[in-house]
C-alpha cells in the first residue's frame, strides 16, 4: 500500500466532532492582566462545567456531556480524568448518531447475520496488522472493545427500539451483565474463532428476547472494535464510505458562517472567530438574510436553502442580509465558493515592518497561497517580521502541512511519523528548501483548537527555535488516519477485484507524529513559549514580541501603494 500522496485529512469525524462544538479559549483573567507564563482559569468556571458534564452523565444526555467535556478540556487542560471522559462521551455519541442514522439502519437490515460475521472476522484480520500500534490491536483487544459497545447499545432505548422486541428489563440486565462478565473471559486470536463466538453470542440473545435483525448485534460490534482502539479510529459503513468520492453538501461552514432557519426566514446563526467571513465580511450573529443567491428565503427550508447554495452566482454566494431593525437597509455579502486558506493578510496592530497572515487550513493551494501573501507583504508594505496565526486551524492535509513549514525552514526534520509498517515507520519528513525559505522573524499564534497538520507546523518551528509560540497548549491530535477499505461483502469483476462497496472501511490510525527533537504530539500538544489564555491578548503579546524581533531582519525594498488599497490596511485588532 502506497502511503506518500495519499495521507488524508487528518481531522477525522471524531476530531471534527470535538472541535466543532468547542467555543473560544477561555480568558484566565482580565483581558490584559494575565502574565506570560502563568495563564490561570477561573475555577468556578471549570467546576461549573464540570458539574455540567458530571449531571449530563448521570441524566443520560450525551450530547450535551460531550459538549460540556470540550469545554472543560479547553479550561482544565491539566485533569487526568477530563480526555478519557471526553472520548468515553465521543462514542456514546457516535452510537446515539449510528442509530438514528437512516443510511446505516438500512445497511444493518440488509446485511444477513453471516455477512456480518465475515465482515467482523476482516477487521479482526487487518486492523491488528495495520494500527499503528500492534499491541494495543491484539484481537483479543479488539473483542473486549467491542463487547463494551454492544453492552452499551442493548442498555439505550434507540438499539432496542429499532433491532429487538419482548426485551424485559430483566433479560437485558441478564445479556448486559454476561456481556460484561462472561464474553471477555473467552480467548479469540483469529476470524475463525471470532465465527464460533459470534454465533454463540448471537444465539444466547435470541434465547432472552427477539432479535429482529441479528447481523445489527455484530454490526454494533464491529463499531466497538474499531472505535475502542482511539477517538479518532472509527467503522465506517458503506453510504459513508462512498461519500469520500462526493462532492460535499454546500454550506458555509467553511467560510465560518453558520445558517439557522427560524420562523420561516434564514439567519446567521454565528460566525466563528477568527474565519474568513469574520475577516472580510460584515456579517453577524443574528443578521437576517433576506435573499440566497438570488432566492428569497421569506419561506426558506432546509432543502430549499441546499438548492439555493448549490447555484452560487459567479463563484460567489451571495447573501442580502438586513443587519439591525426590519427596517434597517440590506447590505450585499459575497462569499467565494473556492475558500482561500491563507487570509486576514496585512500589518498587525498598525505597526509598521510588522505583518499578519492567518492560515485557517491546510490544503494542497497553501503553500503557494503563503508565498504570495508574504510576497505582498514585504513589497507593499515593507514588512520585516511575521505573526503567523493557526489559532482554530484543525489541520487539514498532512503533506500540505508539511509543504507549508518547508517555507520557513531551510533544512531539517519537520516531523517523523511512528507505526507498524515501512511506509510510516520511523520516517523523518524534512525540508530541503535552503535559501529559497522565507527569512522573516516569526510569532506563530497557537490555542486549544490548533490541531493535526497545524501542530506539526507548531511543533517544528518551536523546536528549531525558528518561531516564538504564544497562545494557549494546542489540541494534540499527533496522529494519522488512513482509509483502510474492506471488501469481504463485495462483488468481483473477472479478475477477482472488489467492484462496488458493500462492506464499507474503517478510518485507521496508522502511525504517530513526533517532533523534531522526538516529542510525541498526540495526547500532548505542543506547549507555547508564552502562555496566555484571552485572544485579544495572544495577539498584543504577538505583535510586542515582533517589534522585539524587528531589529533582527533587513529593511525590503517598498512598493508605493494607494492608501485606498484593501491591503494598505493595518489588521484590526481582533480574536
Amino acid at each position: 500500500m502506497t502511503v506518500r500522496g495519499r495521507f488524508h485529512r487528518a481531522g477525522t469525524t471524531a476530531v471534527t466532532l470535538l472541535l466543532v462544538v468547542m467555543p473560544a479559549p477561555l480568558a484566565g483573567e482580565e483581558p490584559g492582566k494575565s502574565r506570560p507564563g502563568r495563564p490561570v482559569v477561573a475555577q468556578p468556571v471549570v467546576a461549573q462545567l464540570r458539574l455540567q458534564a458530571e449531571t449530563a452523565e448521570r441524566n443520560g444526555d450525551w450530547e450535551a456531556a460531550f459538549a460540556a467535556y470540550c469545554q472543560l478540556q479547553v479550561a482544565d487542560r491539566g485533569a487526568p480524568d477530563v480526555r478519557d471522559k471526553l472520548n468515553a462521551a465521543l462514542r456514546r455519541v457516535q452510537q446515539l448518531r449510528r442509530h438514528s442514522d437512516p443510511q446505516y439502519l438500512h445497511f444493518v437490515q440488509t446485511t444477513t447475520l453471516a455477512d456480518a460475521i465475515k465482515l467482523f472476522g476482516e477487521v479482526l484480520t487487518k486492523v491488528p496488522a495495520l494500527y499503528v500500534d500492534r499491541d494495543r490491536a491484539r484481537p483479543q483487544i479488539l473483542w473486549e472493545h467491542a463487547l463494551e459497545e454492544l453492552a452499551r447499545a442493548v442498555g439505550g432505548v434507540a438499539f432496542r427500539q429499532a433491532f429487538l422486541d419482548g426485551a424485559s428489563a430483566d433479560a437485558v440486565e441478564r445479556f448486559s451483565t454476561s456481556l460484561r462478565v462472561y464474553w471477555p473471559k473467552q480467548t479469540i486470536t483469529s476470524a475463525a474463532d471470532a465465527r464460533v463466538l459470534l454465533r454463540k453470542l448471537v444465539a444466547e440473545a435470541q434465547s432472552l428476547f427477539t432479535v429482529r435483525t441479528p447481523s445489527a448485534l455484530v454490526l454494533e460490534l464491529i463499531c466497538g472494535a474499531c472505535g475502542g482502539l482511539d477517538e479518532y479510529t472509527v467503522y465506517l459503513n458503506p453510504s459513508e464510505w462512498s461519500t469520500e468520492s462526493l462532492p460535499a453538501p454546500a454550506d458555509l461552514t467553511a467560510l465560518g458562517v453558520y445558517l439557522r432557519h427560524s420562523d420561516g426566514g434564514l439567519i446567521i446563526a454565528g460566525v466563528a472567530p477568527g474565519s474568513w467571513a469574520a475577516f472580510h465580511t460584515p456579517l453577524r450573529r443574528g443578521d437576517r438574510v433576506i435573499r440566497l443567491n438570488g432566492r428569497s428565503t421569506e419561506t426558506a427550508s432546509p432543502s430549499l436553502t441546499a438548492e439555493a447554495l448549490c447555484n452560487p452566482i459567479d463563484g460567489f454566494h451571495e447573501l442580502e442580509v438586513a443587519v439591525g431593525e426590519p427596517d434597517s437597509p440590506s447590505v450585499l455579502v459575497r462569499l467565494p465558493t473556492q475558500v482561500p486558506s491563507v487570509y486576514g493578510i496585512g500589518t498587525a496592530g498598525g505597526k509598521d515592518g510588522v505583518g499578519y497572515v492567518r492560515i485557517g487550513l491546510f490544503t494542497a493551494s497553501t503553500a503557494r497561497e503563503l508565498d504570495e501573501a508574504i510576497a505582498t507583504l514585504r513589497s507593499t508594505h515593507g514588512v520585516r517580521v511575521l505573526v503567523l496565526d493557526v489559532r482554530g486551524n484543525m489541520g487539514g492535509s498532512f503533506l500540505a502541512g508539511v509543504e507549508a513549514t518547508k517555507r520557513f525552514l531551510p533544512a531539517g526534520v519537520i516531523v517523523t511519523t511512528r507505526g507498524q509498517f515501512a511506509q510510516v515507520d520511523n520516517r523523518p519528513f524534512s525540508s530541503d528548501s535552503g535559501p529559497t525559505a522565507h527569512d522573516l522573524p516569526l510569532v506563530l499564534l497557537v490555542d486549544a483548537e490548533t490541531a493535526s497538520a497545524a501542530e506539526v507546523m507548531a511543533a517544528a518551528l518551536k523546536d528549531h527555535n525558528r518561531a516564538t509560540l504564544i497562545g494557549m497548549p494546542t489540541f494534540g491530535k499527533g496522529a494519522i488516519q488512513y482509509p483502510v477499505r474492506l471488501d469481504s461483502l463485495d462483488d468481483r469483476d473477472a479478475r477477482g477485484r472488489p467492484k462496488t462497496n458493500k462492506s464499507g472501511g474503517v478510518r485507521l490510525t496508522i502511525a504517530r507524529l513526533f517532533s523534531p527533537r522526538g516529542t510525541a504530539i498526540n495526547g500532548v500538544g505542543v506547549t507555547p513559549d508564552i502562555l496566555e489564555a484571552d485572544p485579544r491578548r495572544q495577539l498584543e503579546l504577538a505583535v510586542d514580541k515582533a517589534i522585539e524581533l524587528l531589529p533582527l531582519s533587513p529593511i525590503p525594498p517598498v512598493s508605493p501603494v494607494s492608501p485606498m488599497s484593501p491591503t494598505s490596511r493595518p489588521l484590526p485588532m481582533m480574536p
